[in-house]
């Protein structure tokens, strides 16, 4: 019987990593120059790296959330091998697939005997991974169902994001910041310091004089938050911008306790939304925020 992992597709994580626990994913998509796809490939139909060049490039990028029907597809699927579906899902504040998935689960209620749990993570990209990474490791402990939708609405308020940009008019075209700040932050080369709250939002602590100190003070706000080094994975995502991630690797290496940092292409969702050159820093913390 048991119960199977659902989340989204904006992970940045390996697909084998999927496969090998069991773990469903319902696929956002995006749309770059006229041509759809699915963002579930991994990049096979449009490389990472191509996909950062394009944008660079000044090509159309649109994203769309995932439509009801390939959750209720998904749900079902699980529902009917009469096993129960624990849905974790991109936080609520950044992107409608929540309440689709939350839509799902009251469309398929009653026609089955098992259950839908929906839990908001209220993270996205490496935050939302370290969720899934370790709800994998849990659901191989024995957690009920119930017991892992317990510990994620707990856990989630130590998921520690803290990212920075390259290029503000991507943020602005998607509505984060306005248009003003955009150019004359790109005109100063200011560089916004950002990280997601207990709300799952999107906020700016501080704005950085220069890439490196931006990249710097990535790596301090990781050193003052994180909790318990060495039992959850320290992470970085970048945006096609790898010299970037390894500099921000090498400073926490040698500036704070932490001994491993794993390095990681940012999803091509929130990297449309992001742009080129974001780089991101993952962990678990005492808190979300500043």
């Amino acid at each position: 019987m048991g119960y199977v992992i659902v989340t989204d597709s904006v992970l940045d994580i390996e697909e084998r990593f999927l496969h090998q626990n069991g773990i469903c994913t319902v696929p956002l998509s995006f749309t770059i120059d006229g041509y759809d796809t699915v963002e579930d490939d991994f990049g096979k139909t449009v490389s990472f790296s191509d996909f950062y060049q394009r944008l660079r490039e000044g090509a159309s990028v649109t994203t769309a959330q995932a439509p009801l029907s390939a959750f209720t597809s998904v749900f079902e699927g699980i529902l009917k091998s009469r096993r129960d579906v624990v849905y974790l899902g991109f936080s609520s504040a950044l992107s409608g697939n929540y309440q689709t998935g939350c839509m799902a689960k009251q469309e398929l209620e009653g026609k089955y005997s098992n259950e839908i749990y929906c839990v908001d993570t209220l993270a996205a990209a490496g935050g939302q991974t370290l969720l899934i990474r370790e709800a994998a490791k849990r659901k191989s402990e024995g957690y009920t169902a119930e017991q892992l939708v317990e510990w994620a609405q707990e856990f989630r308020k130590h998921i520690v994001h803290w990212f920075t940009v390259e290029d503000l008019m991507y943020l602005h075209r998607g509505g984060r910041v306005p248009k003003s700040s955009a150019v004359m932050g790109t005109l100063l080369s200011v560089k916004p310091v950002m990280y997601v709250s207990d709300e799952g939002k999107l906020l700016v602590w501080k704005k950085a004089r220069g890439r490196k100190r931006a990249l710097e003070m990535l790596a301090k706000q990781l050193s003052k938050h994180i909790q318990e080094v060495g039992k959850y994975p320290v992470t970085i995502s970048h945006g096609d911008c790898q010299e970037d991630a390894e500099y921000l690797k090498e400073y926490i290496l040698s500036h704070t306790a932490v001994e491993q940092v794993e390095i990681h292409m940012l999803d091509t969702v929130i990297g449309a939304h992001a742009g080129p050159g974001t780089v991101a820093v993952f962990c678990y913390g005492d808190k979300r925020g500043e």
